[in-house]
């Protein structure tokens, strides 16, 4: 129950006769009356303030993180006289349009659309709607929150995907064709070719080689039904933020889109999600709809406070997976105790499996060494970043020469490399 200004205005009738009765006592019968008569008339009005109303929501449950979605809202009068309402709802993100006024006549309905935005993805619950009335005279309002079920699965951004999708296949046009190309039998022997560096010797035809005088290499159509599992951490380091998203959400679109390559090609994709404890495990599988089921397996992750256990994730994968796979490691290095023990669970991984490593960048220390500040700290500060960068590109040159291969890009163009990495391996046959 709120008191409105016509309240206020009628109980101020009384003032005058209170003023005058500090001087004579003759107004004070008066002044009670008037106030007798003010406490009345509210009280009546409030007691015929009440009102049954009923409300509900309707709005999509799949959307895209920072999109603006409608979402409709609808009140019922069920009483026996007219409503002035003003509604309100409780989204779980900055909505516009709202508050709604309206006049709804008795048994009628009132409808409206505002517009709702989630900057965060994962699973979002609406809490009740709120809706205020006046009583017949005006004199009051009376609230009321109604519950009402509603929520929205909020998944990365779709618009954004559809541009990297974009420039994977801008990518994939310009790979070789011996890396597109994929005839039906997996290990199907396709030609001969002169060698290439960095073709396994176990392909090079010795008869051909002698006869030409030259090495000469067999090429085979890319294996298909081969696995793919990103590693994907969720510690408190991939919670910095890079440009619009946070490193994690750049490392979650870029697996998105190397999984949906790798599984228009024919290979199976899993995923590994871990912090301090797995998060989720994906098994890898094989056909179109397993791209959907990554992404609803992993829409509402997000980057805990907790340092990651890379030794947890070596172990967890090392129990379910026994064929050798490319596994892809997807995490971020800002100090030398967390490189070592990335660096330590890259070289686990190497020594059965395939293993592609990305560390995502920190783009503060770029920026802090580019910049050419002219405080006292900023000399110090150039240093330091100068300092924490070339000990992370120390330990990628050490996991390089260990067999691992290494993307070092800046995140915003991290799917697109991914990609070309994943074309390069296939038309290598380096799973094979």
């Amino acid at each position: 129950m709120i008191p409105r200004p016509a309240l206020v205005a009628l109980s101020s009738l009384g003032l005058p006769l209170a003023i005058l009765a500090i001087w004579t006592d003759a107004v004070l019968p008066a002044w009670v009356v008037v106030n007798a008569l003010v406490l009345v008339v509210g009280a009546v009005d409030l007691a015929r303030g009440g009102a049954a109303v009923r409300a509900g929501r309707e709005l999509a449950t799949v959307q895209g993180v920072g999109r603006d979605f409608p979402v409709r809202v609808w009140i019922d009068n069920l009483g026996h006289r007219p409503l002035r309402v003003r509604v309100t709802d409780d989204a779980p993100g900055p909505a516009t349009g709202l508050p709604l006024d309206a006049r709804i006549g008795p048994g009628r309905r009132f409808e409206a659309v505002y517009q709702a935005r989630i900057d965060r993805r994962g699973h979002h619950r609406f809490g009740p709607i709120t809706v205020r009335w006046r009583s017949p005279w005006g004199l009051w309002e009376r609230q009321r929150r109604l519950p009402v079920p509603g929520e929205a699965k909020v998944f990365p951004d779709f618009t954004q995907l559809r541009r990297l999708d974009l420039e994977t296949r801008l990518v994939q046009d310009k790979a070789p064709v011996r890396a597109r190309r994929r005839p039906g039998g997996e290990n199907e022997f396709e030609r001969l070719r002169p060698y290439v560096a960095g073709d396994p010797m176990k392909h090079v035809d010795w008869k051909a080689t002698a006869r030409r005088n030259e090495l000469v290499t067999r090429e085979y159509g890319q294996e298909a039904n081969q696995n793919l599992i990103f590693l994907l951490d969720c510690g408190r380091t991939m919670g910095q933020r890079s440009g619009d998203l946070l490193a994690f959400d750049h490392a979650l679109n870029a697996a998105v889109m190397m999984g949906e390559v790798a599984l228009r090609r024919g290979d199976r994709v899993g995923l590994l999600a871990f912090d301090d404890k797995i998060r989720a495990w994906l098994p890898p599988r094989g056909g179109t709809r397993s791209g959907a089921r990554i992404i609803r397996g992993i829409y509402d992750l997000s980057p805990s406070l907790s340092e990651p256990d890379y030794a947890l994730a070596l172990r967890h994968l090392g129990q379910r997976v026994r064929r050798r796979s490319l596994l892809v490691v997807l995490t971020s290095v800002i100090d030398q105790p967390s490189a070592e023990s990335a660096r330590a669970l890259a070289s686990g991984l190497a020594r059965r499996h395939l293993v592609l490593t990305v560390w995502l960048r920190d783009p503060t220390l770029d920026r802090w060494l580019d910049e050419p500040g002219e405080d006292a700290v900023a000399p110090w500060r150039r240093a330091a970043a100068a300092e924490l960068i070339d000990a992370r590109e120390t330990a990628l040159r050490s996991l390089e020469k260990q067999g691992v291969h290494i993307v070092d890009c800046p995140n915003g163009g991290l799917a697109p490399q991914l990609v070309s990495s994943y074309l390069e391996i296939k038309a290598r046959r380096l799973l094979g």
